[in-house]
Parts: C-alpha cells; structure tokens; sequence
C-alpha cells in the first residue's frame, strides 16, 4: 500500500481547485469572448502531438516487487528453525518504457524457536 505525505495530498487538493476553478469560469468566459483569429491561434496551439509536449509523460516510474519466504524446520533436538526470506526488486523504467536502474535486495533471517510444549 503506498502512503502519500501531507505535500503530496496538498498538491493534489490544490490542483483539483484549480481544475474546478477554471471548469467554473471556463462557460462564463466562453461566451463573453468574441471569436477572433487570436482565439483559433491559440487552440491550434494546444492541439499539438503529444511527442512535442513531453512534460507529464517525461517521468521515469519506479515499480516496486516484495516477496517473503518463510519455510520452518524441526531440529533433532525439537526446537523449530524459521528462515525468512525477504526480496525486495526497485524497477525504473524512463517514459519510452526501457529499463535504467534495476536494483535487487534480499534479506534472510534465521530464528531458532524453542521447542513447542506438547502437553
């Protein structure tokens, strides 16, 4: 589960303030403005591909894998061995989708436990 900070969640409400504010004005302004050939020129601006104007796309992504192992064994003596294994995989990928960093963590831990009392 990811947890965004209280600047993320700040960002986010701004914007979203700003898209209402301006989806509110957006009618009113539309009829006031008369059509000129400025307001054609500025919307064959915006309608350009998308290769030209790369900014939200141009973001690397980091995916993030865990896998946990946990495999238990009983020693001759009775007490139980637990070994956990913990895999972490960081994946980076830039907007074409190839991989720049792949970054691999594994950690195992070993705990001998007491022998269960069987009563």
């Amino acid at each position: 589960m990811t947890r965004t900070t209280l600047t993320q969640r700040l960002a986010l409400l701004g914007a979203c303030g700003a898209l209402a504010a301006g989806g509110a004005l957006l009618p009113s302004t539309a009829l006031a403005a008369p059509a000129t050939p400025q307001a054609a020129a500025a919307q064959t601006m915006h309608d350009r591909p998308a290769h030209e104007h790369p900014d939200h796309e141009a973001r690397s992504r980091t995916v993030v894998r865990t896998k946990i192992t946990i495999s238990q064994r009983t020693l001759s003596d009775g007490r139980v061995k637990v070994v956990t294994v913990k895999t972490i995989t960081r994946i980076t990928k830039d907007h074409h989708g190839k991989v720049v960093k792949k970054s691999v963590k594994t950690t195992t831990t070993v705990k001998i436990r007491p022998a269960p009392d069987d009563d």
